[in-house]
């Protein structure tokens, strides 16, 4: 059966939000302490967390604003990476006002919806790199970060791009306006790489290797490429489980989200097993599950996600529009 490219990026959108919302409840909890709570191999579905049945996180928000910031840019004529950089700092408002009376909600936008106005464990480098008002470049780096902060954004720089090079420059710059090291922004060069791939209906292997081959020709850091290559032994290895993923690390920082989010696809090729592997680790959950969740998407299509995920994930409308718009310009 054929996947229409509308399909896959709206199940790359939809995807990233389940994952996100899968690993929601768990991100700051380890591997023993999930199984204790939820039985062996951890969570099985989605749980309850900051008031909803599927909460997205700070993931989802800073996902919806780069695509934002994105298609913003494609109305405008104006410069992308620019584009985003504003739009993450409509994000930063939205993290500052809760209260009702404090939102214009006839803003048009992204700002204008209430339900994003509030705080999902935000990254302490995301803040505070939007707080400094100066945004960073892979030349003039803001800080030294090499969190998870820059890459789980990334995927919408895959759905708007038409090379591997135009890609991967893409997310490296988005990435690189709040976290310095280049881990921190390589990882998310290779997400936007593999994302793009997989939308033009390639291989999850051939997306793999178009990633791992624009790291090849990156002089500026080796980090990436030692993740990369240590989650595609990992991945050989399967079945693979969260007590094995430990050994490609715990997600926290760049090079290791995307050595996970490597693993969980090659290894796992259901794609609903492959999120619920990529959240049950003692790492952090919620970011895995949601780079995860954005390939898998891409790759399968918003119909090979579980129809009773789809329909619970929060704010699913507003998912999908934002998914019509990109494929719109796409």
């Amino acid at each position: 059966m054929t996947i229409t490219r509308e399909e896959r990026i709206r199940g790359s959108i939809v995807g990233g939000a389940i994952g996100d919302a899968l690993g929601a409840g768990i991100e700051f909890l380890d591997l023993e302490e999930i199984e204790e709570e939820f039985g062996p191999g951890g969570v099985k579905t989605l749980t309850p967390y900051y008031g909803h049945d599927a909460p997205i996180t700070d993931d989802t928000q800073m996902t919806l604003f780069t695509a934002e910031g994105l298609l913003v840019a494609n109305v405008k004529g104006t410069d992308r990476v620019e584009e985003v950089w504003n739009a993450y700092q409509r994000w930063l408002c939205t993290q500052e006002t809760a209260s009702p009376d404090e939102i214009d909600l006839t803003e048009d936008g992204l700002i204008g919806i209430f339900d994003l106005h509030t705080r999902r464990a935000p990254g302490n480098t995301c803040i505070s790199a939007l707080k400094a008002g100066e945004p960073g470049t892979p030349s003039n780096r803001i800080n030294g970060s090499k969190g998870c902060g820059g890459i789980m954004r990334a995927a919408p720089a895959g759905m708007v791009t038409s090379s591997d090079e135009e890609a991967y420059e893409l997310g490296c710059e988005i990435a690189a306006l709040t976290h310095g090291h280049p881990c921190g922004w390589i990882s998310a060069g290779v997400q936007a790489v593999m994302v793009r791939r997989l939308l033009e209906g390639e291989s999850i292997q051939d997306a793999v290797d178009a990633g791992r081959e624009m790291v090849v020709n990156d002089s500026r850091d080796r980090g990436v490429l030692e993740a990369i290559d240590s989650a595609i032994e990992l991945a050989s290895q399967s079945p693979l489980d969260g007590w094995k993923l430990s050994e490609v690390g715990l997600g926290w920082i760049g090079e290791e989200a995307l050595a996970i989010a490597v693993a969980c696809l090659l290894a796992q090729s259901d794609p609903n097993e492959a999120l619920l592997l990529a959240v049950n680790h003692s790492g952090d959950s919620d970011s895995t599950g949601a780079i995860v969740g954005n390939l898998v998407g891409a790759h399968y299509g918003i119909d090979a996600l579980r129809e009773d995920w789809c329909r619970e994930i929060e704010l699913r409308s507003l998912l999908d529009s934002i998914a019509d718009q990109i494929v719109s310009i796409s």
